[in-house]
């Protein structure tokens, strides 16, 4: 049995965490059980890359979404892309990267720079912590978690774009995927696929979150994009779905 360290669910969506929901994906994808733990900060001290998700696999531990992956691939002999051409694959490999390496930081500017949508996502984060943290020791951490994550997206590159350019760069980003998408059920065509398992997490953090963005405008008003998310959630998460609408409802003053 695989230990999936994830972070914790929220807004309807099976994770919080981008890459954390596009492994459990993955894994529901390919049928291999696993037990999902919810990362506290004793856990995420022995995360191989300080950052989550990981998993302990036959008593090792391994780090990055992407690698573990390939590794399963490779251990358990299932490849959710077995079926694509060597230019589908080609495809596929592209559009993860660009959502993975750039939809990803439109995600962080929505949440992280925009000062009325930080205001509640910082109290998201505050519930992620022990019961027993008073205001005075959260908000002081969670505005360095807030420091880190600019200083990292302005390393990157986003944040070194104006609002007005960002939305242009990630909402081109957003077309891309519902163009190449059309009316297909899937990203590659009749079957889901690897590509299916990312898009699927960072869509549903587009689109599930109560935030204001005219990137999130874009991404709702790209109706095949929103009803793939819901056939995902349907097709892998049906075992979940009442305790996601349950949560979500139970979190609808969380702004």
């Amino acid at each position: 049995m695989i230990t999936l360290y994830t972070a914790q669910s929220f807004w309807g969506l099976p994770s919080i965490s981008p890459p954390c929901m596009k492994l459990e994906t993955w894994l529901r994808m390919a049928k291999i059980p696993y037990q999902a733990v919810i990362v506290t900060a004793q856990n995420f001290a022995i995360a191989p890359k300080g950052k989550i998700p990981f998993i302990n696999y036959q008593g090792k531990l391994f780090g990055d979404s992407t690698l573990i992956i390939e590794m399963l691939k490779q251990a358990e002999g299932i490849d959710l892309d077995a079926n694509l051409t060597c230019t589908e694959r080609a495809i596929s490999l592209a559009f993860r990267r660009m959502i993975k390496e750039n939809i990803y930081w439109g995600g962080i500017h929505i949440r992280f720079n925009m000062e009325e949508n930080w205001r509640g996502y910082r109290e998201v984060l505050a519930t992620l912590l022990p019961t027993e943290v008073s205001k005075a020791e959260w908000e002081p951490f969670v505005e360095g978690i807030r420091e880190s994550v600019c200083s990292q997206m302005y390393g990157h590159g986003m944040a070194r774009h104006s609002n007005e350019e960002i939305i242009q760069i990630i909402c081109a980003d957003f077309q891309a995927l519902s163009d190449f998408l059309t009316d297909k059920p899937f990203f590659m065509g009749e079957q889901p696929t690897t590509l299916d398992a990312t898009a699927y997490a960072y869509i549903g953090t587009f689109i599930k979150p109560p935030y204001k963005s005219s990137i999130v405008d874009y991404v709702l008003q790209q109706s095949n994009l929103c009803q793939h998310y819901e056939r995902m959630t349907q097709q892998f998460y049906s075992d979940r779905e009442k305790e996601l609408i349950t949560e979500q409802e139970s979190l609808a003053d969380i702004v």
